[in-house]
């Protein structure tokens, strides 16, 4: 293992041990106001396909983002893993449903109806552990939003995180990394 992959080890860890012992209540109030900002941004307004993540543990919750982009007539899209290779998926229903959905690779849910792959995507909902104010972030290590990013057609990249997951030093990062474009905390939105 490198010298980076180790310090970018020790950084998830530290991270994940302070986001995984933030409390339920405190998850769902700060996810709240993470998706308002969203969900009054330009970005959001003018986006006609979405795609939003479908959060683990205590990453910030995307319920809101979801539905208003379903009610708003957006194309919205799932990830779901497939040959280590993430690809989006339109979501079928007008709603957003446990029972529409199974448990796919890592554990991470996806839908199990899935409409048309969607290559192009105007707003790209992005999870993180750990960002910084240049748009580097460091993930669970797999590389599958990167590569996303790198290969597919995103317009705008936007990082859903809490306000501490937001660093002031520079994270290591590889060529393999790629930046985001903005963030959105419980504090607002950070364009980079």
């Amino acid at each position: 293992m490198s010298s980076l992959s180790i310090e970018k080890e020790r950084i998830r860890r530290s991270m994940l041990k302070m986001r995984n012992s933030v409390s339920q209540p405190e998850v769902l109030e700060k996810s709240n106001l993470i998706q308002f900002n969203v969900l009054r941004s330009n970005r959001f307004a003018i986006s006609e396909s979405l795609g939003v993540y479908l959060p683990i543990d205590n990453e910030v919750r995307t319920q809101e983002i979801i539905q208003r982009g379903l009610d708003s007539a957006k194309m919205v899209a799932l990830p779901s893993i497939e040959s280590n290779r993430m690809r989006f998926y339109q979501l079928q229903d007008s709603l957003l449903r446990e029972s529409s959905l199974v448990i796919g690779k890592f554990g991470i849910r996806e839908p199990h109806k899935r409409g048309a792959e969607i290559t192009k995507l105007d707003l790209l909902i992005v999870p993180g552990i750990v960002f910084d104010y240049r748009g580097a972030r460091i993930g669970y290590g797999r590389g599958y939003f990167d590569k996303y990013i790198k290969n597919a057609k995103v317009s705008f990249s936007l990082g859903l995180g809490y306000q501490f997951q937001l660093v002031s030093r520079p994270l290591p990062q590889s060529n393999l990394d790629q930046r985001i474009n903005g963030l959105s905390t419980e504090n607002g939105i950070l364009y980079f």
